[in-house]
C-alpha cells in the first residue's frame, strides 16, 4: 500500500465545482505536542466544509475512511463515519460545498442543540454539522 505518509484529497462540489471538502490523512510525526497541535497523534482532518473536523485513531484505522472518500465511495464512507462525510447528500449521493448547501428554515426550527441542518441544491434536508 502507501505506508504511513500524509495523504490529501480535494472533493469537488457537484453543483458549482468548488471544493466541497478537503480531507487529509496525517500520521503522527513524533514531535511533542508543544511543537505543534496534535503532531503526536494520527488523524484525519476535514476542512473547507463549515468548520474543521478531526478524527483521531491509529493511522491504520483511518485509512479505510480516507480511501472511501478519495474514491467517492460514499456508502462505505457513511458506514464508517456518517458525520465526517456530511457534505455528501444522502439522497443525491453527491458532495456539495457549504455555499451550495443552504440552511433549511423548516429544519432549522426542528434543530436540537448544536445540530445544523442543511438543504442540498435538490432540496433534500439532512444534518450537515453536529
Amino acid at each position: 500500500m502507501f505506508g504511513r505518509r500524509s495523504r490529501h484529497v480535494t472533493i469537488p462540489c457537484a453543483n458549482c465545482g468548488g471544493a466541497a471538502a478537503e480531507v487529509s490523512l496525517i500520521p503522527a510525526s513524533g514531535k511533542s505536542i508543544t511543537e505543534g497541535l496534535w503532531q503526536d497523534r494520527d488523524r484525519l482532518e476535514r476542512t473547507e466544509f463549515i468548520r474543521h473536523v478531526y478524527r483521531f485513531a491509529p493511522y491504520e484505522k483511518l485509512v479505510d475512511l480516507f480511501e472511501a472518500i478519495a474514491y467517492n465511495n460514499w456508502e462505505l464512507a457513511r458506514s464508517l463515519d456518517p458525520h465526517f462525510v456530511a457534505f455528501v447528500c444522502r439522497l443525491c449521493d453527491e458532495p456539495y460545498c457549504d455555499m451550495c448547501w443552504s440552511l433549511s428554515p423548516s429544519a432549522a426550527q426542528e434543530s436540537e442543540g448544536d445540530l445544523a441542518w442543511g438543504e442540498c441544491p435538490h432540496e433534500h434536508v439532512q444534518i450537515v454539522d453536529e
